[in-house]
């Protein structure tokens, strides 16, 4: 990026974040761009920059990042000329980009606002822009420019009519749900539409908590078409005879769909493809109405939860801890849920941990779960990592968690975390090697060969570069490293009831607490207790003497400040002996 760029930048209150490669600017930005519903901006010069960049706008591509690239680029009338820094942008990234400008006299605000739209609406995805290195100079001509929406499509009657037939024949309809419908804001709906048909849910690879994954019904993440009895959305895909796809995006599969092995219902929205091949039906438009306009006409006996039970049952082993291991992935996941607060969001990529943590984490809430999806690839979630702190504010808690092969491709990353002032906490799983690919050799009885790494000190290289760094080899070191809180981190915390707090207050008050807390958000850093509770976990002549009687008791343990008013109410630091600030400290390798 040139310095003029900056500096305009600078003058118009734009907070630039430098860093250590130009494919991180992308992915960044780009999930800046997803968690705040517009789309994120990354800068690079032309040549070099540019090529670097290609990387970034890839991830950003199969991952479905709305992300705006704006290259500096050779003036317009020598562009065909071969000179130092030069390429052709469009055939570099043609094939990974949503669509590409270059930035004019003419009306620019039109091609930028243009780009926006286009980064973020339908399937996101990156778009570059061009910007003449002698445009700065130039003047420019600005015409009013407003974005109109324009949404003409009506509900296709015949193709309700004809799904809801297909619906009410089936026996065991499968609905596999998309992140389309978190982007048309129909999640209602489609808990509504799925309640009226009893139906089996599994989630696509994009589409994480956008249906509640606690429910029964939920049986896992689809990641391609398969039967195999020996997974659970195999099994589910074998027994089911109608499968509903709703806002599925093709990218979400690792192999082509067969054609004629099931029947296939495919509920789109501002998408060109389907992820089957051979759907019986095809419903476009707005996912809000059709899912409306179905669940009123729809009706199926469906699954029973015993059937869900059965292939639960009998597939838990897969995805069970192994009992004589030291120290696995599966303590890791334990333990970060344990001492993460509810509200936390998770940045994760490809691994041999991915499956596990796809299977046993679940997630009731969208955009809270951030892995690797249509890239399924390596070196997404330090720089996911990075925009997504940054798009919260630094104020959500998160966490990073990845592997070694990953890290070494984002090592200078650790200094813009920490020149970022990122307060929450990288968890990097070392095992000196490429453990997917590892896996996969033994698998096929390949010959050991070849994916064995170094074993890189990475808490040693946090700390190189002004991180916090601790190197653990078993769960009670690693639950006491995420024990030791910074200061910026601890007071962050202490903001949010984490499931910890909640059951040490259930165990201290009784089981009357339990249905308060219930649904009590985790950022909240009151909890209003009832004075009957009160009174009855500390009975005296009145109320006044049982709210002194629970101050003293809390004082005793290292509680302070309890508010004494009759009212009631738990607030003020976390207590010293208790669980709850048991949360991960500063970026920690």
């Amino acid at each position: 990026m040139c310095i003029r760029d900056r500096d305009n930048g600078k003058d118009l209150g734009v907070q630039f974040i430098n860093v250590a490669h130009e494919s991180t600017a992308a992915i960044s930005a780009g999930t800046y761009g997803l968690i705040k519903g517009s789309a994120g901006l990354a800068l690079a010069v032309k040549g070099v920059g540019a090529a670097n960049l290609v990387g970034g706008i890839a991830n950003a591509y199969f991952e479905r990042l709305p992300v705006i690239c704006v290259c500096e680029s050779t003036p317009t009338y020598s562009y065909e000329n071969e000179m130092v820094q030069h390429t052709d942008h469009s055939k570099m990234m043609g094939s990974l980009t949503k669509g590409m400008g270059t930035i004019s006299t003419d009306n620019p605000a039109k091609t930028i606002k243009d780009s926006y739209k286009l980064a973020s609406s339908g399937i996101e995805g990156p778009v570059l822009i061009d910007f003449p290195s002698d445009i700065g100079l130039a003047d420019v001509e600005e015409s009013s420019f407003s974005s109109k929406e324009s949404n003409t499509s009506k509900l296709d009657n015949f193709s309700i009519n004809k799904i809801s037939e297909l619906i009410n024949n089936s026996k065991k309809p499968l609905v596999i749900v998309g992140d389309g419908v978190r982007k048309d804001n129909s999640i209602n709906e489609l808990i509504n539409f799925i309640s009226k048909i009893n139906a089996a849910v599994l989630s696509s690879m994009k589409a994480r908590g956008v249906y509640k994954e606690n429910n029964s019904n939920w049986l896992g993440v689809m990641t391609d078409f398969n039967e195999n009895l020996n997974t659970h959305t195999g099994s589910i895909i074998s027994k089911a005879d109608l499968i509903i796809n709703i806002g599925v995006d093709q990218m979400m599969t690792h192999s082509p769909w067969p054609k004629g092995k099931k029947k296939i219902i495919e509920l789109i929205s501002n998408q060109r493809k389907t992820i089957s091949n051979d759907p019986a039906m095809i419903c476009d438009g707005n996912l809000k109405e059709i899912l409306n306009a179905l669940s009123g006409t729809v009706s199926s006996g469906g699954w029973k939860d015993s059937e869900f039970e059965e292939i639960n049952n009998r597939l838990s082993n897969r995805f069970s801890r192994p009992e004589k291991a030291k120290f696995t992935a599966h303590d890791i996941f334990e333990i970060c849920k344990e001492m993460m607060p509810e509200n936390s969001n998770i940045y994760t990529e490809t691994g041999a941990h991915i499956r596990l943590m796809e299977q046993t984490w679940k997630f009731d809430e969208p955009l809270k779960f951030f892995g690797t999806s249509g890239g399924r690839t390596m070196g997404l979630m330090i720089p996911s990592f990075i925009g997504g702190v940054l798009a919260t504010d630094n104020n959500t808690p998160s966490i990073g968690i990845g592997a070694d092969g990953s890290t070494l491709m984002r090592l200078g990353e650790f200094e813009t975390i920490n020149r970022s002032k990122i307060k929450w906490p990288l968890v990097i799983i070392n095992d000196g090697a490429l453990g997917t690919m590892k896996y996969r050799q033994g698998f096929r009885g390949y010959e050991d060969y070849g994916l064995d790494l170094t074993l890189v000190d990475f808490a040693e290289t946090a700390k190189s570069c002004g991180l916090n760094g601790e190197k653990v080899d078993n769960p009670e070191e690693f639950k006491n490293a995420l024990s030791n809180l910074s200061v910026p981190a601890a007071q962050a915390l202490q903001q949010h009831l984490t499931p910890s707090v909640k059951n040490a207050m259930v165990e201290l008050l009784g089981g009357q607490v339990a249905e308060i807390l219930k649904d009590i958000g985790p950022d909240q850093p009151t909890v209003s207790i009832p004075v009957s509770v009160i009174a009855t976990v500390y009975p005296a002549d009145n109320i006044e003497q049982s709210i002194k009687m629970m101050e003293d008791d809390f004082k005793s343990r290292g509680q302070q400040d309890i508010p004494s008013a009759p009212q009631g109410g738990l607030g003020g630091a976390p207590m010293t002996d208790a669980p709850q600030t048991n949360v991960p400290p500063m970026p920690t390798a």
